[in-house]
């Protein structure tokens, strides 16, 4: 049995544009100074995506937030990002726009680097689906969005096992936003997700990775924080899982980075990054 709603259709995903317009990430796990753990929860509220398939927009801008809370040191709550807004933005460029049908890794990617962030005090998320999604955006919300200072995406990575994930959140350099296959054995028990397995009627589904728990496994590497917008929320993902993630054909693993070239960040995780 597959979920309900998702909103992240992968065979319909730009993986090659993705990779190809990549800023390749050039240091190593041992030039990183990682902290003990990145633990999110302080910075990103969770919200739930209810019966809309948004969650390329709820990944997206939960990813905003985390970078937002990383330049600044300020909860999500302080300046929450309209979910809504990057879901119908990226919806136009797919040619997606009107229908309830999810959208993709790549064009939520153009919209968070070419626009920005709206503030969701602009365009509040509600559901359902609205009925004048292809007006309900204005050149007007576009200007706001762009206007916000010192936020967009700069950069994005293309990130193929847990290593290159880890490496990413440890060394500060931004948030990953993936886009996979997914099915009920996703859902987190009691928090963990130690195992998954893939079937033929897999939907797929967009959300985030923020951080990393103490939380090892028996070769001593961290599970990774998931946030997601649909049922659970906070979950601590296995390293193997990730990997398995990694490799799978329907996969888009980006990180995203407020920096134009990512690269180690030795300030303290909890310390604000200076806007630039």
């Amino acid at each position: 049995m597959t979920t309900e709603f998702t909103g992240y259709d992968p065979t319909i995903e730009n993986r090659d544009e993705i990779a190809n317009t990549a800023t390749p990430v050039l240091f190593a796990i041992s030039d990183v100074e990682a902290p003990e753990e990145i633990d999110p929860r302080p910075l990103v509220r969770h919200d739930n995506q209810g019966n809309m398939g948004s969650c390329g927009g709820f990944g997206n801008t939960n990813c905003g937030e985390f970078l937002w809370g990383l330049i600044t040191g300020s909860h999500s709550n302080d300046r929450q990002f309209s979910p809504l807004f990057s879901y119908l933005e990226a919806q136009r460029l797919d040619g997606l726009l009107g229908s309830d049908k999810g959208s993709t890794i790549s064009s939520g990617l153009k919209i968070s680097k070419e626009i920005g962030y709206l503030e969701a005090k602009h365009l509040p998320y509600s559901t359902p689906y609205p009925r004048n999604a292809r007006t309900l955006i204005t050149d007007e919300m576009r200007k706001t969005a762009s206007a916000v200072q010192g936020f967009r995406i700069r950069s994005h990575a293309w990130l193929e096992s847990y290593d290159d994930v880890f490496k990413y959140l440890a060394s500060r350099a931004g948030a990953v936003y993936p886009g996979t296959s997914w099915n009920d054995s996703h859902y987190g028990r009691s928090g963990v997700v130690e195992s998954i397995s893939f079937t033929n009627r897999d939907g797929g589904h967009a959300y985030a990775w923020l951080g990393y728990s103490k939380r090892k496994d028996s070769k001593g590497r961290n599970y990774i924080w998931r946030l997601n917008s649909h049922n659970d929320s906070w979950t601590e993902i296995a390293p193997s899982v990730i990997d398995q993630l990694c490799r799978h054909q329907w996969s888009s693993i980006v990180g995203m980075s407020d920096l134009l070239t990512p690269g180690p960040n030795r300030v303290l995780w909890k310390e604000a990054r200076p806007l630039g």
